[in-house]
């Protein structure tokens, strides 16, 4: 099963979004679609989320696609800064014929979770200048970041560069206005200058390219 986005933004006052997916598998499957907050033991009887997937369940033939379309429920959000929710696409295979009923056989199935953003009017600065605002330092052999920004924002990945020395860091996803640190794997010489190059990732799905100094 392929999505179309790898995220969803709802603006306030956005009634409704929708989602492409497509069935690749060589089977037909059902398809669960839920909303919550990320939880990986989440189940959609226990889902409290602002936001309300439709169908909820269906069947879907193999080669073919369809369109999930989720709407809000009004429900009130922070008005200073986005909220994150998770889509959660669960996809169950076809049971055994009763031709094959005596055979072993593996059933596996999938879980696909999505970011889905609440974003409110009036917060500053723009979207798409988020990434530009992280602030980036060396402290107690760790990179702190720093996203001060009402936006969440997620990293794909970074390197440390200070003169000859590169590290490459793992990505992660910046709450709004947080702080966090990142291990290095070895010491470095914090009195040196150095910038840190990231891949972040826009609304689109896009990986985009920022370098920004050591402060």
């Amino acid at each position: 099963m392929t999505a179309e986005r790898t995220r969803l933004v709802f603006v306030e006052g956005q009634r409704e979004a929708s989602l492409l997916l497509v069935n690749q598998n060589p089977y037909p499957v059902l398809v669960q679609a839920w909303v919550d907050d990320g939880a990986l033991d989440g189940e959609p009887d226990t889902a409290l989320a602002p936001f309300l997937p439709l169908p909820p369940i269906f069947r879907l033939e193999p080669g073919r696609q369809r369109s999930l379309r989720l709407l809000a429920t009004g429900q009130a959000q922070a008005r200073d800064r986005e909220s994150l929710y998770w889509l959660n696409i669960y996809e169950i295979p076809p049971q055994a014929t009763a031709e094959a009923a005596g055979r072993p056989r593996l059933t596996v199935t999938l879980r696909t979770q999505m970011k889905v953003l609440y974003r409110p009017h009036g917060l500053h600065p723009h979207a798409e200048d988020a990434a530009a605002e992280l602030g980036f330092a060396l402290r107690d052999e760790t990179l702190r970041v720093d996203n001060p920004t009402p936006y969440f924002v997620s990293l794909a990945g970074l390197a440390l560069e200070i003169g000859e020395t590169r590290l490459d860091l793992p990505g992660t996803l910046l709450a709004p206005r947080s702080q966090r640190r990142l291990g290095l794997p070895r010491r470095v010489d914090g009195g040196t200058r150095g910038e840190v190059a990231f891949d972040w990732i826009d609304d689109n799905g896009v990986s985009r390219q920022e370098r920004k100094a050591l402060q």
